[in-house]
């Protein structure tokens, strides 16, 4: 019937490292000291592929030469629903009642289809049927694309009702736009443990009609694994295990623990639950984690006494996630969470008969949001959230300094930016802010890749701070199955954190580090790093020398 543009292709797949995102962006979120993955910046963005539309301006075969001279007297166009005809046809007043081109029709009728473009309807063109232009009349039919019918193809278990209800939203459609279209795609990279590769070919008939044709796979568990290990303390894992999408709501159940319990005595179990409440992406989200560890980092307050902690955590969480922009290069979601803190912290005084325990049990409200924007050459992440503590719902502390009621506010972001081809800057930085005296579990942490590489994760504290880094890496990217990219980088980082009230010495850290990354950029990084402190002394050593360390992540 025509010439037409490729088709769409998509290769959609559910990953975890798409869909975190860096610890540093919110150091309240999880337990300090845990390992941390130390991944290029790129493993952060949007898991999604870039779309091809048809070529603007396509026609069917004609028996005529480009060059073909046409006494044009009157255009019929012929089909659409858009835009009125008589504006349409504003685009060929030039031709009329001039000799002009086969060519120029054509280029006149691309115009068409560029508006449908880039006024984001996916699959609608205008095009030329065969025709030889008797009497001076050209016939113009424009197509306005939508997906009739859905065809999946493989096994995912009953997740498929969840595939078909968002396949749906495509086909109620008409015509599709790309808004619709990357949004109900890209929720379906969100299914945990699906992965899709997805052909829309362009509109076969003048009615518009196409038909999705997708493969589909499900991995019902995977697993992770973080581990950690440098000069100063052992080595540690954070293990996960996860079941994925056993049911018609796309759930995610997941166990995650930390092995073995390393110098600071650490007992770490996780479990959390997501699972999608509607076909626009909603999830609920809970999680229980339970922490037990006696940290080798002592505090240090202005009198000169030094006290031991031993540090008991349990946390859980009941929340809901929307995204408000889901799309191939874009993601915004918004999400609220009521979350509970469980925390004692018992202080023995080093060199003294005496201790102290403080225990605070915390309620609070979180609002929080997460952006995502990328692009070949940049990608920029900005998270946010303002949190709102409750001195009710059995919310207790047996330290009167202590605000149940704190308000604090959180806003971080990451900007990747490449250059001169194979280079990469990263500026990372993070604000914490509260004009109250916070709970342990709610204040601001720097250390280890919490801007202060050439420290101990649990560095330093406070109400408030700030912190900001530079990286500058070089990617080698290599062909073959086990080592695809070798990226060594320089890292300059640098923090401050202080409190409101408490008699504790403000903190100042900054460090430069040198390290090589490498992985097959799917499964598996490996990160190896030297870092100095240059400021501060590190607290587990009393000194600024060199750190090392090597940080191993895979999931399978």
């Amino acid at each position: 019937m025509r010439v037409m543009a490729s088709l769409l292709f998509l290769s959609l797949s559910s990953t975890a490292l798409a869909d975190t995102l860096p610890s540093f962006l919110n150091s309240n979120e999880t337990i300090r000291n845990l390992p941390v993955p130390n991944l290029p910046a790129d493993a952060y963005r949007p898991n999604a592929a870039p779309l091809q539309v048809p070529e603007p301006g396509a026609t069917a075969a004609q028996p005529l030469l480009m060059g073909t001279k046409i006494n044009l007297r009157t255009v019929q166009i012929e089909g659409g629903t858009l835009y009125p005809l008589n504006e349409l046809a504003e685009i060929y007043k030039p031709l009329i009642g001039r000799e002009s081109s086969l060519a120029d029709l054509i280029e006149a009728t691309r115009n068409i289809t560029r508006r449908y473009q880039q006024d984001g309807y996916l699959l609608s063109y205008a095009f030329l049927p065969q025709q030889t232009f008797d009497d001076g009349v050209a016939r113009v039919v424009l197509v306005e694309g939508y997906v009739r019918d859905v065809q999946i193809a493989g096994d995912v278990g009953r997740v498929k009702a969840l595939l078909d209800r968002l396949a749906a939203k495509l086909q109620a459609e008409r015509p599709l736009t790309r808004k619709t279209f990357e949004r109900y795609t890209t929720l379906m990279t969100r299914i945990p443990g699906v992965t899709i590769q997805a052909q829309v070919p362009p509109p076969g008939t003048t009615d518009g009609a196409t038909t999705l044709v997708a493969q589909a796979s499900r991995k019902p568990f995977t697993s992770t694994l973080s581990t950690t290990e440098d000069n100063r303390n052992g080595t540690q894992a954070l293990l996960g295990i996860s079941s994925n999408s056993q049911t018609s709501m796309g759930e995610q159940l997941s166990l995650s623990g930390l092995f073995p319990p390393g110098d600071d005595h650490e007992h770490y179990y996780r479990l959390d639950y997501n699972q999608f409440i509607n076909d626009e992406g909603a999830q609920l989200s809970l999680s229980a984690s339970r922490y037990r560890a006696d940290p080798g980092t002592n505090v240090l307050l202005n009198n000169g006494l030094e006290l031991k902690p031993h540090r008991e955590n349990d946390r859980y969480s009941l929340g809901f996630t929307l995204p408000l922009i889901a799309a191939s290069d874009e993601l915004l979601t918004a999400g609220s969470r009521l979350y509970a803190v469980n925390d004692k912290t018992r202080y023995n005084v080093i060199g003294y008969p005496l201790s102290v325990e403080e225990r605070t049990d915390i309620r609070a409200l979180a609002f929080e949001s997460d952006w995502r924007k990328a692009d070949a050459r940049q990608l920029r992440i900005l998270s946010g959230g303002v949190y709102q503590g409750f001195d009710s719902l059995g919310a207790h502390t047996n330290n009167s300094a202590i605000d149940l009621d704190f308000f604090r506010v959180r806003l971080s972001g990451v900007q990747s930016d490449k250059f001169f081809d194979n280079w990469q800057g990263v500026l990372s930085a993070a604000l914490y802010w509260s004009d109250d005296t916070l709970p342990d579990s709610e204040r601001a942490v720097f250390g280890g890749q919490n801007f202060g590489r050439g420290y101990p994760d649990d560095q330093a504290s406070g109400d408030k701070g700030w912190g900001v880094a530079y990286e500058i890496n070089y990617s080698f990217n290599r062909d073959g199955n086990w080592v695809r990219i070798l990226q060594p980088y320089f890292v300059l980082d640098r923090s401050r954190s202080w409190f409101n009230e408490l008699p504790v010495q403000a903190n100042n850290l900054s460090s430069a580090a040198l390290g090589l990354r490498f992985g097959d950029a799917k499964y598996y990084n490996i990160a190896l790093e030297a870092a100095k402190a240059m400021s501060d002394e590190a607290l587990d050593t009393f000194n600024r020398r060199p750190r090392y360390s090597i940080s191993f992540s895979y999931q399978l």
